[in-house]
C-alpha cells in the first residue's frame, strides 16, 4: 500500500513489535543474554549485561512513545 494507509500499517506493526520487544526486556535478562551470544560477546559479566539490558528498554519504551505520537494515537 502507498501513502497515508500504508504509513500508518507499518506504524502500528512496529508498535506491535516494540511492544513485544519491552516485554521481553522486562522479562529478565535471558534476550539480553540471546543477542551477545549470537553476536559472539558472552564474556560480559551480570552487571554490564543488566546495564545493557536497562539501556534497550529505555531506548524501546522511547521509540514506542515517539511512534505512537507519529501514528496520531
Amino acid at each position: 500500500m502507498k501513502g497515508r494507509t500504508g504509513k500508518m500499517l507499518r506504524r502500528d506493526s512496529a508498535v506491535e513489535r516494540l511492544i513485544a520487544t519491552i516485554t521481553a526486556h522486562e522479562a529478565g535478562v535471558e534476550l539480553t543474554k540471546r543477542v551477545l551470544e549470537d553476536k559472539g560477546l558472552e564474556d560480559k559479566t551480570l552487571e554490564e549485561i543488566e546495564k545493557l539490558r536497562k539501556k534497550k528498554l529505555e531506548r524501546a519504551k522511547t521509540t514506542l512513545e515517539n511512534t505512537k505520537k507519529n501514528r496520531g494515537s
